[in-house]
């Protein structure tokens, strides 16, 4: 089952299901929050290349920012996007240890609303307010 999850994407599925929630349950569509969280990681891990997960799917756990104050760890990242009203989680995406929320939260935002087509207000820190991401969102 779970590589099933996997060949189907668990982003888009995370999407799908609170959103047919919301839908069921009269969740408010007005608010949304956007954030990112490293999680640092210990023990061995492959140095595999960008292009290679890329092409594979898959993230790669290296040193990047670290917000544990652990520059000796390598990490991993959560971007996850949720709704004012329940705190419902909307959307959920892993990322590699290194990327950067400027780089990647217009190109997020931009994901979410393809999947449904909201006039909202979303709220995010300050890596949201690059030239790109609000050419990007607007």
């Amino acid at each position: 089952m779970l590589d099933k999850l996997y060949d189907a994407g668990l982003t888009e599925i995370f999407i799908r299901v609170p959103l047919s929630a919301t839908d069921r349950f009269g969740v408010k569509m007005d608010t949304f929050h956007l954030d990112s969280s490293s999680f640092h990681v210990h023990g061995d891990y492959g140095t595999g290349t960008d292009e290679a997960s890329a092409q594979s799917g898959l993230i790669t756990i290296k040193y990047g920012y670290s917000r544990d104050h652990r520059p000796d760890l390598k990490q991993f990242l959560l971007d996850l996007m949720w709704s004012n009203d329940g705190n419902i989680p909307l959307y959920l995406r892993v990322a590699h240890g290194n990327e950067v929320d400027s780089a990647m939260f217009g190109t997020l935002m931009a994901d979410f609303h393809k999947q449904r087509q909201i006039d909202a207000l979303f709220v995010a820190d300050a890596a949201l307010y690059t030239e790109d991401n609000l050419q990007m969102i607007v």
